[in-house]
This record gives structure tokens, C-alpha cells and sequence, in this order.
């Protein structure tokens, strides 16, 4: 018959099971921690943006829409594919590729939610950002103006049970 442990004569030095159980777990959480910072900056070190990698990411994500748009204009993943193609061109800075996702993630929204809910505030703000960026003030100054008023009318607007 094996011997029957208990916290209380599982003592190693002195110190009480729970104790050294706690100190084991930092320990090991100290080791992955170093662990992960050597392999971050290692692989930062080494790490540069070829130029197909931006395009992989383009072609995955255009392949992307073309399979959401055959499920359906409602459909969740266009939406969000029409979306993130927008903000990968917004963040490369190829600004007119970015205002036509947009544009299209836009009117999707729209049509699916209507011109005036609050989910399409998010749309409006992040494309009037574009804007700004791409020196098209007036622009993006009309789009963050009926980003806040659809907010300010959803915020007098009675909650319906």
C-alpha cells in the first residue's frame, strides 16, 4: 500500500507544501518569461518584412471577401473581411485602396444595420481618420459630424425591451 501524503508532512526545508508549490509556479513563470523575451528579440533581430509577405496577406484577405460574398451580402465574415482589407491598406498607407474598402464595409454595414445605428459609427470614425491622412479634412470632418450625431441621437433615444 502507497504512504498517504497530506500538505501538512510534505515539508521540504522548512517550508510548508503550498509555499513551495507557490514559489515553483513563479519560478516557472519567471522561466517562460525570459524564455519568450529571448525568442521575441531574436526573432525581432532577425526579422525583416519581404516584400511578399504584404502581399500574401492582400491575396489571402481579397480570397477571403470573394468566398464571404458568395455566402451572402449579410453575411458576418464579408463584413468583417471588407474591414480588415480596409484597415491593412490603411496602415500601408495606400490610402485610395483604403477609402474604397471602407466605402464598401460602409454601405454593407448600412444596408444590413441602416444608415443611422450606432454600429456604424466605428466605420465612419476609422475612415475619417483615413481621411485626415490623406490630407481630405472637409471630408472626414463630415463623416466624424454624422459619427456624432448618430451617437448623440442613439444616446437620447429610449432603450426598447
Amino acid at each position: 500500500m502507497l504512504p498517504r501524503y497530506t500538505a501538512s508532512n510534505m515539508t521540504t526545508i522548512g517550508l510548508p507544501f503550498e509555499k513551495m508549490l507557490i514559489y515553483g509556479i513563479l519560478l516557472l513563470l519567471l522561466v517562460q518569461f525570459f524564455a519568450c523575451t529571448h525568442f521575441i528579440q531574436e526573432n525581432h533581430q532577425g526579422h525583416r518584412e519581404t516584400a511578399t509577405q504584404p502581399l500574401l496577406v492582400e491575396q489571402q484577405l481579397l480570397s477571403t471577401i470573394k468566398n464571404a460574398e458568395e455566402l451572402g451580402k449579410g453575411h458576418p465574415l464579408l463584413l468583417s473581411s471588407l474591414y480588415s482589407l480596409a484597415n491593412f491598406y490603411h496602415d500601408r498607407k495606400e490610402y485610395d485602396k483604403a477609402a474604397m474598402q471602407y466605402e464598401r464595409a460602409l454601405h454593407l454595414k448600412e444596408d444590413i444595420s441602416g444608415p443611422n445605428h450606432p454600429d456604424v459609427v466605428a466605420i465612419l470614425q476609422r475612415y475619417a481618420r483615413l481621411l485626415k491622412e490623406a490630407k481630405r479634412p472637409t471630408e472626414a470632418a463630415n463623416l466624424l459630424a454624422r459619427a456624432d450625431a448618430i451617437l448623440a441621437h442613439s444616446a437620447s433615444s429610449p432603450i426598447v425591451p
